[in-house]
């Protein structure tokens, strides 16, 4: 066996731990596929452009 140490046998046993799980993960927050878009905007409105879309974007989001 090539690449072994001496009295050393191959692993052949499957990790059981680590890995993707399925239902992992954050939920979707909207009822259809999201992207991310980037756009430039005057640094004195940022705050309030912020306060918008959050306002907007929260009457879109799946009520729990």
């Amino acid at each position: 066996m090539e690449g072994l140490k001496k009295n050393q046998m191959p692993d052949n046993n499957k990790k059981t731990h680590g890995g993707t799980r399925s239902g992992s993960g954050a939920k979707p927050k909207y009822n259809e596929p999201t992207t991310t878009i980037a756009f430039r905007c005057p640094v004195s409105k940022v705050d309030e452009l912020k306060k918008v879309v959050n306002t907007k974007l929260a009457k879109w989001a799946i009520k729990k």
